[in-house]
């Protein structure tokens, strides 16, 4: 049988001509711009709805949700799912209490909460500051007050105790490397938040103060950010030894022993500007470099229980050089029913003396 020639298959290309499949270009709505513009959008409704909180506030109506509670709704939808956005109390293993606090960005993932509040919405809730990421105080306008306030607030929360822990060598927070070593104690991003200015209030003027109260602390107690929406954002930046480029500080170990210099960012004519979105950019860069250590919450915050050994020492299992598993087991149960058996004749000898 004579063997068939397959036809070859040469199937005409003119149409489609996958040579001209290719990614189209955008229009002036470029998703360059897309993050930024969802932060300005978000900007622009946390000012809406601070204003309104101010005037219901002066026409002595409830106000509804509070500054804080939309600003804690937005972050939720802005961040990763692995950050859970809360308000609650942050206290530290030597019981501690940095009070209750705005907005806490913790995770929920790796780490319980050391009191559950009474409700799911309640602020109640106590959380353990190693597994907080960052502490926000939220304000609906800003004053000289509110700031001090907000800041003392959020030099307490950095003033907790965290032990240190082989942070950056861990894969993730409950992994690490076999020689992972102890490094510094991981921080918490602080922020504060203000929906705008207070009356005859001047941004320059607050951000001196803001800076100033930061030149009398320690690196690692420093505010790192002060947002004043549809104003200005004010944070630090230190100098890149390797590029001698100007850079963000990153308020850890890594920058700690360079100089930090203020800056400020608000609107010049022309120009975009968020406030928002130069802190929600900072907020992610921090998370993103944050690694926290999980291991022995249960036991930093709890109770200190004292053990016994339970009925006798007969039940002392054999170490596995010196017995068989079969033999271990068979020596167990032997343990076992013997003991039963002596608090059986015990609490029968008991009942007829009772009887007596």
């Amino acid at each position: 049988m004579a063997e068939d020639t397959p036809e070859e298959w040469d199937p005409p290309l003119a149409n489609p001509n996958s040579k001209g499949w290719f990614p189209r270009p955008l229009t002036h709505d470029s998703l360059k711009q897309a993050f930024f513009e969802r932060c300005l959008g978000v900007e622009r409704m946390l000012m809406l709805r601070a204003e309104l909180e101010r005037r219901m506030n002066i026409d002595n109506f409830d106000s509804g949700p509070g500054f804080e509670d939309i600003l804690r709704d937005e972050l939720t939808r802005l961040l990763p799912d692995r950050y859970s956005v809360r308000a609650g109390v942050v206290s530290d293993s030597e019981w501690r209490s940095a009070g209750d606090c705005d907005v806490v960005i913790y995770n929920a993932t790796w780490f319980p909460a050391i009191k559950a509040g009474a409700a799911e919405g309640s602020r109640r809730w106590h959380y353990p500051i190693e597994g907080v990421y960052g502490v926000l105080e939220a304000k609906q306008s800003l004053n000289v007050e509110y700031l001090e306030a907000a800041m003392k607030k959020l030099v307490t929360v950095s003033r907790l105790h965290v032990d240190p822990s082989p942070s950056f060598n861990r894969v993730v927070e409950n992994r690490g490397g076999a020689f992972a070593r102890p490094d510094d104690a991981s921080r918490a991003f602080t922020a504060i938040v203000a929906g705008g200015l207070s009356k005859d209030e001047d941004l320059e003027e607050l951000v001196h103060r803001f800076v100033a109260i930061n030149g009398q602390l320690p690196r690692v107690h420093m505010v790192n950010a002060l947002v004043v929406l549809g104003a200005g954002y004010a944070s630090f930046a230190t100098t890149d030894p390797r590029t001698g480029h100007a850079t963000k500080a990153r308020h850890s170990v890594f920058d700690d022993e360079q100089p930090l210099y203020p800056t400020l960012f608000r609107e010049r004519e022309g120009e975009q500007f968020s406030a928002f979105y130069e802190f929600v950019s900072d907020l992610l860069s921090h998370l993103t470099g944050s690694v926290l250590f999980a291991h022995g919450v249960a036991r930093k915050y709890g109770a200190q229980l004292r053990h016994e050994t339970p009925v006798n020492d007969v039940w002392h299992m054999l170490p596995r050089s010196e017995a068989s598993p079969d033999l271990q087991d068979a020596a167990a149960y032997e343990a076992a029913a013997t003991a039963y058996e002596r608090v059986e004749l015990k609490r029968a000898a008991d009942e007829g003396e009772g009887e007596g």
